[in-house]
């Protein structure tokens, strides 16, 4: 929920920027109401706009494997040099930042661009588990603004370099329940747009303003008392799992102020170093752990620095912060290349600008406004990570904990380097939108996969931060590299892909050994065995793909076999799939409803919430339950039984419909599963329902973690009218569309438009028509979508049979 905070706006306050900055690109000056006291464009932003404009242009692609790939120096993006067009603006008052910051969500409503490394937002005092972002939408106690954040994970980490306007004295400060200084605030006066954040803090006479670039934050604090005006960086704060190793602070003159910290957590080992320079002088005060100390110099665990800045009383203060894994001089470099001057606006601006490029590849012409908000929401967190993670000069921190020459692909071209990979969800959706919305970045993205693997001997299983956390099972980097493969989306070679997905699917951990010898991964061997055999053997049909395409074929068969593993836990009799001993015993008892968080056969799942997980081999899924009569009752059953489960319930396991939990991923899947069937309406229907009761425009509207944007990511695509429900070669299944007409404009220069007829009550997809011609089957490809055209949706009664 944006909160409206200015005089005389009659609507939204994103709507009224994003209004002022179209009209700025196309009558050169701004037309926004003159009451828009607080946000009104400045005649700074606009000239920071019109300049954009005028530098910005747009990149040729040139054609590579299957025509796909985008050669070039990918530090300079095709996709990040296009200016959107004055429409594009308009889409950003759809979004709100936020939408899933309560309830289970764990989004945060900060400043950010598309893929940044920083990601800048405010920071509540943890209260559990709901706060993993660092914010959370029911709380009002303001502790900072922190450079780093983690959008809709079920763990918590990062919030890096404080920033915190406070006045009086520090050591006071201290004594409280937060042991901190802090201030309470009003969602009334807290606002957000795509790469802007504002907070009013009435009892200090502090306005708060961030903003950023890709590697850079931008804080504008504005005073309206006479008191002196004083920051508190602090290097020691640490929330959730993440604590502070080593700090270090160097006052370098009246205007800057450097340094490092060197943290342990979810991510075991994260140097992080940071400059920050302002636009008025400062008096700095070090201080160890809370006590102050002489110099101007400090290396502590816990380091902080007050700087007072004296009466700021007709001034704005703005702080610029660049952050670098590399080192100080990699900071330095960000901070020269992205934000040389003070403009505040500009760089406001400018992250608009991005955002207005991302999300105005999508035009939805429908007049329901609120799904509208839901869609583009969705759109914006589907696109904060995987995040940049090299400097400007292309050097980055690796994964074997070394500092390496900028990545490149197999041509020799330069491509920055990603982190922040929550594969165990995102390779379902998030990575093939990727692929439609954003080819472009998919080679860097998987080079820095395969990266990973030359630094570290496997692929990731989730990076965080050049970590590897093990925090899920699978080995899904595979699936997401060999989509992009068979996409035609990476120059890797398949033999090269084949050869990094062999070490991670033969490694003698997590089971994957024990799943070689059995065929299966007894249940009385290793925990969480069935969903563990089921992911593998998705995985493993990935795998046999690219050994198909590297043309070995003894690879191809053994991977090919691993992949039907699934048949060897299927138990006709119950129609589960269920855990077996090593002696190939059922275990027993069974209870498909019974739940114990990561401790049984399950992953944050139960029976039901991992009996659909075939997603490579549906039409043998059907056999195994005797044909598609039985197929479909289960399927009746699933979304219709009771919701009631038995032990101890995870969390995670949240957006029930009967026993299908739409809050986490096993289930993503499965209302499209009813499109092999005869009765794809009911699938249909479900879809409808879970758009309109799973995803709603308020706080705390999503029905659980966005986790990266994969909850995201499924609603996009369903609101499309279509799902990658086998997210690898291209395949999409069709649904049901939300919106009458949505147009999106591909990075090849055509566009896609998909229509779709007005439905009575009661009426389900009849007829979908691909550039005038009947689709015969229920899905499309990639390669299709990508040629451009009309997808068109129509209409009818559900038939007798």
């Amino acid at each position: 929920m944006n909160t409206q905070i200015y005089s005389g706006c009659h609507d939204s306050c994103s709507r009224c920027f994003a209004l002022a900055v179209t009209l700025t690109l196309t009558l050169g000056s701004c037309a926004a109401p003159q009451s828009l006291t607080q946000n009104t464009i400045p005649s700074s932003t606009k000239s920071a706009i019109q300049s954009s404009a005028q530098s910005i242009e747009m990149a040729p692609a040139t054609p590579a494997r299957a025509g796909n790939l985008a050669a070039g120096n990918a530090d300079q993006l095709a996709e990040n040099r296009v200016m959107p067009t004055a429409g594009a603006f308009d889409v950003l008052r759809y979004v709100d930042p936020f939408i899933a910051t309560g309830g289970h969500g764990h989004a945060f409503p900060g400043a950010v661009v598309p893929f940044g490394m920083v990601q800048l937002s405010p920071d509540n005092p943890s209260k559990g588990w709901d706060w993993t972002s660092g914010y959370h939408y029911s709380d009002n106690v303001l502790i900072g603004f922190s450079h780093t954040h983690l959008s809709g994970t079920g763990v918590g980490d990062l919030l890096d370099i404080l920033l915190m306007p406070i006045q009086g004295d520090y050591a006071k400060q201290q004594d409280n329940e937060h042991k901190r200084p802090f201030a309470l605030y009003d969602h009334a006066n807290e606002y957000a747009s795509p790469g802007y954040y504002q907070l009013n803090l009435p009892q200090m006479a502090v306005k708060a303003e961030l903003t950023a670039t890709e590697r850079v934050g931008v804080h504008r604090y504005s005073y309206s008392n006479s008191e002196h005006a004083k920051l508190l960086l602090d290097l020691g704060y640490a929330q959730n799992y993440d604590k502070s190793v080593v700090t270090m602070l160097r006052v370098e003159d009246a205007y800057t102020i450097s340094g490092y910290r060197i943290s342990t957590g979810w991510a075991k080992f994260q140097p992080l170093y940071f400059v920050a320079t302002f636009n008025q002088p400062f008096a700095a005060q070090l201080y160890q752990d809370g006590k102050a100390v002489n110099g101007q110099v400090l290396q502590t665990e816990k380091g902080q620095a007050v700087l007072d800045f004296g009466a700021l009383p007709a001034q704005s203060l703005v702080a610029k912060v660049a952050l670098s894994y590399v080192s100080i001089a990699g900071a330095k470099a960000n901070l020269a290349a992205e934000v040389p001057d003070f403009s505040f606006d500009q760089v406001r601006a400018a992250a608009a600008q991005r955002w207005a490029a991302q999300l105005g590849r999508f035009a939805v012409n429908d007049p329901d406004e609120t799904a509208k908000t839901k869609f583009y929401t969705a759109l914006y967190h589907s696109y904060l990570a995987p995040q940049l993670f090299s400097d400007v000069d292309g050097r980055y921190f690796g994964a074997d904990g070394a500092v390496h020459q900028p990545m490149q692909n197999e041509q020799g071209q330069r491509l920055p380097r990603y982190t922040l990979y929550s594969l165990w969800d995102t390779f379902r959706a998030l990575h093939p939108l990727l692929t439609i919305t954003n080819p472009a970045r998919v080679e860097p993205m998987m080079q820095s996969l395969l990266g990973f693997y030359d630094e570290t001997g496997l692929l990731p299983t989730w990076d965080l931060m050049a970590n590897e956390t093990d925090v899920m099972i699978g080995y899904h980097a595979v699936p997401v590299l060999a989509d992009a493969y068979l996409k035609g989306l990476t120059s890797a070679s398949a033999e090269r892909i084949l050869k990094a997905a062999k070490a991670s699917a033969l490694q003698s951990r997590f089971g994957i050994d024990l799943f070689g010898r059995y065929g299966y991964v007894p249940s009385d061997l290793d925990v969480e065995a069935v969903s563990k055999t089921l992911e593998y053997a998705f995985d493993d049909d990935a795998i046999a793909q690219i050994a198909k395409a590297a043309g070995n074929q003894a690879d191809a068969a053994v991977f090919s076999k691993r992949a039907q593993s699934y048949r060897q836990l299927f138990d006709a009799d119950t129609g589960f799939f269920r855990g077996k001993t090593s002696k190939g015993a059922w275990v027993s008892p069974f209870n498909p409803i019974y739940v114990a968080h990561r401790t049984t056969d399950y992953t944050e799942a139960n029976a039901w919430q991992y009996t659909f997980f075939v997603p490579h081999a549906v039409t043998d899924l059907i056999a195994l339950y005797g044909g598609e009569a039985k197929f479909v009752e289960k399927l009746d059953t699933l979304f219709r039984m009771s919701s009631q489960m038995e032990g101890d319930v995870s969390p995670d396991i949240t957006g029930l419909i009967g026993q299908y939990a739409h809050g986490n991923e096993p289930v993503h899947h499965v209302p499209y599963l009813y499109a092999f069937t005869q009765q794809k309406w009911k699938g249909e229907a479900r879809i409808k329902q879970i758009r309109d009761t799973m995803y709603r425009a308020q706080p705390d509207g999503l029905a659980g973690n966005d986790d990266l944007g994969q909850m995201s990511a499924w609603y996009v695509f369903s609101a499309l009218g279509f799902y990658p429900l086998n997210p690898v070669g291209g395949d999409f299944v069709l649904g049901t569309p939300q919106f009458r007409e949505v147009t999106l404009q591909l990075e090849n220069g055509k566009q896609l438009m998909i229509t779709a007829d007005a439905a009575a009550a009661g009426e389900y997809v009849s007829k979908v028509l691909f550039n005038g011609q009947p689709l015969p089957k229920h899905q499309l490809n990639y390669q299709q979508l990508m040629q451009g055209g009309t997808l068109h949706f129509e209409f009818g009664a559900v038939s007798s049979n």
